[in-house]
């Protein structure tokens, strides 16, 4: 029998990763009916069939071709059309994961890594047996960013027992584990790459309804919108809607849905007076959600009340809390932010995706240990949740435990390869984990999807300085700065570039300006190790403000043993003598760290910038007064907004 061109089964691989169904479904169907013995050919043909009919059909051919093979087994036991036949059967339908009895650097660095994402998908392109690239995906890998979706819903869930109210979706709680014994999952395995999320993890998909439907089996009319809705045929979806509510004009998720249908089509003028109709039939908080968003179209500098409304109205509308943290996150009001999703926490409209914004807003807000907790709670609540997988990553990037970073990065990655946060996060990682190649290499793919984006800037500077190359870095950490990162990563870092080539005047600026703005004595300590180290470079050395930078390191409960051990050595080698507590300053010294925030550094002094021979304490290291944050943090983040 005649074997078809290879050439047609890659452009065929290639529409099916590209997304484009059509195309691939008519080459591997011509493959598959020039060489129907081929048991490959029905496997990738099962990717891109309609129906899941369709899919066993293509997938018990495979099986009845090559009774050994493991895919066609997989993709069958996961539709539901076989049963596990034994242990390895079992294992062959999903990925167990690993218990995680504490959450220790240890134990979160110790899983097994995978290799860098664009090599086994390299791989994947060569290598036609795995299926699980695209293996039975109903959906595009899209529909994986909504939690717990695999494919549309072939009939709407009963949501509410009237249509008066606003419809529940799933249980009215998500109880969160608590971190420390959270299920801690290794990284997606080389020969599983590119499989859905939701064919590796233990857990149940269960369909995604319409947001604000309400179930109306005996309405045709209706249920024709909602399928027209769903496949994002607003329009067609409007002209059933329209029907509906001249029949039905009591019926406010119907006047809901169709102002929703008109503003997603861009139509906002005509969009309030149906979500207005919907208020005033019964409050539908829906209907506030909606007319929030609508009106932030036309005043997006305005706060829109509807979202407290909306909340007001149905407590449990966690829509309604995500909508709102969204809109105070990208103006930056992450103390806000993290109130909001508290609230929502507190009221029982908790989802793994609210966890993980509240993860970013807690970032942002330097509450490091708890911004690790909750993406780990958001993430292990949903394992198919891709952007849970970013925020675990994100936290221990923060938390400088860098090993532990990698395999949520790396998964994250493989899945959105399109996200240039994935990679500049992926790249600060590997930086600190001791490889600035790889993290130089992330960064400029980082900067590929994002040609000005401050975050891959920033990230390949941590790199070159792992390399020593301060140059480089400087005209990477201005690039950041010139772009959006204002912030103390940035400017640490400064003052780390700038010691490199010599500059100690504007290391020490920067070096002080870092320390005013964190508020983790981790970080304090870490500036004080560079401003001693810089100290003690000058010339002459500043020996003194050297020593007390050393003495304050060890007075900060917080700060890291990697400090306090090279405190102790400088302390030594300066006094001759180990330390053993701290010594008393003279008058007029500077005071002790706190763990408050300082303000902007004071203007360095000829003596603090080495320009005299004579050491001085008094003007070189600015003093620290209490300061209690503002809920609108005065410097920018470190972390990017934009989607």
């Amino acid at each position: 029998m005649t074997v078809p061109p290879q050439s047609m089964f890659t452009e065929a691989i290639a529409a099916a990763r590209a997304g484009d169904r059509t195309r691939a479904r008519e080459l591997f169907t011509r493959l598959v009916r020039s060489d129907s013995a081929n048991a490959e050919y029905w496997i990738w043909l099962s990717s891109v069939v309609d129906t899941n009919k369709e899919r066993i059909y293509c997938l018990e051919s495979a099986l009845r071709l090559d009774p050994t093979n493991r895919a066609a087994l997989r993709g069958l036991v996961i539709l539901g059309a076989r049963k596990p036949e034994g242990k390895e059967a079992q294992q062959v339908a999903r990925l167990p994961r690993k218990m995680a009895a504490a959450k220790t650097p240890a134990q979160r660095g110790g899983g097994r890594r995978v290799a860098i994402p664009w090599r086994f998908l390299a791989a994947i392109a060569v290598g036609g047996i795995l299926l699980v690239l695209v293996g039975v995906i109903a959906v595009p890998l899209a529909s994986l960013l909504r939690p717990r979706a695999l494919a549309p819903a072939s009939a709407l869930a009963t949501l509410t027992p009237t249509p008066f109210d606003t419809p529940k979706f799933g249980p009215p709680t998500w109880t969160p584990i608590p971190a420390s014994t959270l299920v801690n999952r290794t990284a997606v395995p080389t020969e599983l790459a590119g499989t859905p999320l939701a064919f590796l993890v233990e857990m149940t998909p269960t369909p995604t309804p319409v947001f604000g439907a309400t179930p109306r089996p005996d309405n045709p009319a209706y249920q024709s919108a909602l399928t027209a809705f769903i496949a994002g045929n607003f329009e067609a979806s409007q002209d059933y809607l329209e029907a509906v509510v001249e029949q039905h004009p009591d019926w406010p998720d119907a006047h809901y849905l169709l102002g929703e249908t008109r503003r997603r089509q861009g139509d906002l003028v005509g969009a309030f007076p149906a979500f207005d109709r919907a208020i005033l039939l019964s409050s539908y908080a829906p209907a506030y959600l909606g007319r929030a968003l609508t009106m932030l179209e036309f005043r997006p500098d305005r706060p829109p009340v509807d979202f407290d409304e909306a909340i007001k109205a149905d407590p449990l509308l966690t829509e309604a809390y995500l909508a709102k943290s969204d809109y105070l996150a990208a103006r930056r009001l992450w103390k806000t932010v993290e109130d909001t999703l508290q609230q929502a926490i507190d009221a029982g409209a908790a989802t793994p995706l609210v966890y993980v914004r509240l993860s970013e807003a807690q970032i942002n807000r330097e509450r490091l240990e708890e911004a690790l907790d909750s993406a780990v709670a958001g993430s292990g609540a949903d394992p198919t949740l891709l952007e849970g997988y970013l925020a675990v990553g994100r936290a221990y990037t923060e938390l400088e435990q860098y090993a532990s970073a990698q395999w949520p990065l790396e998964t994250y990655v493989a899945y959105n390869q399109e996200d240039p946060r994935g990679w500049a996060y992926l790249a600060r990682a590997l930086a600190g984990n001791g490889q600035p190649e790889q993290a130089i290499e992330m960064a400029n793919r980082s900067l590929e999807l994002k040609e000005r984006y401050a975050l891959a800037y920033l990230a390949r500077a941590y790199a070159y300085l792992e390399l020593g190359e301060g140059q480089n870095a400087l005209d990477d950490l201005l690039n950041a700065r010139r772009y959006g990162v204002e912030a103390y990563a940035n400017h640490y870092a400064l003052g780390k570039a700038y010691s490199l080539i010599g500059d100690y005047r504007e290391a020490l600026k920067w070096i002080n300006l870092s320390i005013s703005e964190t508020l983790v004595e981790r970080r304090v300590a870490e500036g004080y190790v560079l401003r001693a180290l810089v100290y003690e470079s000058l010339t002459p050395p500043q020996t003194e403000d050297a020593i007390v930078n050393w003495y304050w390191i060890l007075d900060l409960k917080g700060s890291s043993p990697e400090a306090r051990t090279l405190a102790e050595e400088h302390l030594f080698q300066l006094t001759g003598r180990r330390p053993t507590r701290a010594p008393t300053e003279p008058a007029g010294a500077l005071p002790s760290p706190t763990r408050t925030r300082t303000p902007a550094a004071t203007p360095l002094s000829a003596t603090a910038i080495g320009v005299t021979a004579t050491p001085s304490r008094t003007a070189t290291i600015p003093r620290t007064p209490t300061r209690t944050p503002t809920p609108t943090p005065s410097i920018p983040p470190t972390t990017d907004l934009t989607p």
